[in-house]
């Protein structure tokens, strides 16, 4: 290997939430601070969305791979048979993943967070070697092998200043923390919330996602309800949910403590400057559904959502 960088192993913070809810900015927060490296790009894409490195290891999401029934090890041809599918099946969604790697995420044309791509952190040559490297040793310990791959991704990014974090802020890291965490035991995770409304105008000016206010509630619930099913197998101790809202304006001081509490890090200037300085009401756009999406339709459905949500202990 022509770098060592791949011996100090950085414990990964995994950011989310339902999206357009703060993940970029609290990565950029986080990124302030001397002990923590967050992604370049801050979303690398690949690893938690369908299609992604994930699906590789695990399957899609709706596939049930994960809870399938043991079996006895008796019953040896039958435990073979089922390693041969997996095999053919692991591989066949590697080839689909390493497509996408090239064909979609090594370049993209878009500003942060969508973009610029994982060119950007990685040299070419560098992802084609781990890559090969995995799709070479995938046919016994996937999992061992797949935590080999992040690693070594992660190692080999640029800029590496032997920080004890790596932070990453794909929203849909929550809902697939429950996979994260077989990959990473160690690895923390950071739910920031958003007052769904303000969520739900931010999303109508994209060109994804839902196209009216009524649909951005459904969108949203199923996010959270996705979010809230994968953190079941999360230890509680590696979980911190924290709302913009506090960080920004109600209780901005007390927030950021309890970040740095949560991560074992000290205060330090350049990452308390952030926090004052770009982590504004304003610069949040704070209560801008008042004159976007208010409607009464509107604030029934949420109000019915909300209702559904705590009878399910969902917040």
């Amino acid at each position: 290997m022509r770098h060592s960088k791949g011996i100090h192993r950085l414990v990964p913070i995994f950011i989310g939430g339902t999206g357009r809810s703060g993940t970029t900015v609290l990565g950029d927060l986080l990124n302030e601070h001397s002990l923590v490296r967050t992604s370049n790009p801050t979303e690398i894409k690949f690893l938690a969305n369908r299609g992604g490195f994930l699906d590789v290891v695990f399957g899609s999401m709706s596939s049930q791979i994960e809870n399938r029934e043991k079996i006895s090890i008796l019953h040896y041809r039958t435990i073979r048979e089922r390693a041969q599918k997996d095999l053919l099946h692991r591989s066949q969604r590697f080839d689909e993943f390493s497509n996408k790697i090239w064909g979609k995420w090594w370049e993209i044309d878009g500003p942060a967070p969508h973009g610029p791509g994982l060119h950007v952190g990685i040299e070419k040559e560098d992802l084609h070697r781990i890559l090969s490297e995995y799709s070479n040793s995938m046919k016994k310990r996937p999992l061992k092998h797949a935590t080999k791959f992040m690693e070594s991704f992660i190692a080999l990014q640029k800029n590496h200043k032997g920080e004890k974090y790596w932070a990453e802020t794909t929203p849909m890291n929550i809902a697939y923390s429950h996979r994260l965490t077989k990959l990473f035991p160690a690895a923390k995770f950071i739910v920031i919330r958003r007052d769904p409304r303000d969520v739900i105008a931010s999303l109508l000016t994209k060109d994804w996602g839902p196209n009216t206010s009524l649909e951005g509630v459904a969108w949203i619930e199923s996010r959270l309800r996705a979010d809230n099913e994968a953190l079941r197998a999360v230890d509680p101790n590696k979980v911190m949910t924290i709302h913009l809202e506090d960080l920004v304006t109600n209780s901005p001081e007390e927030t950021y403590l309890k970040i740095l509490d949560f991560l074992g890090l000290q205060d330090e200037s350049a990452m308390r400057k952030f926090r004052i300085t770009e982590m504004t009401p304003e610069n949040a756009s704070l209560g801008r559904w008042k004159n976007e999406i208010n409607t009464p339709e509107f604030s029934e459905a949420i109000e019915s959502m909300n209702v559904r949500l705590k009878k399910d202990n969902i917040f």
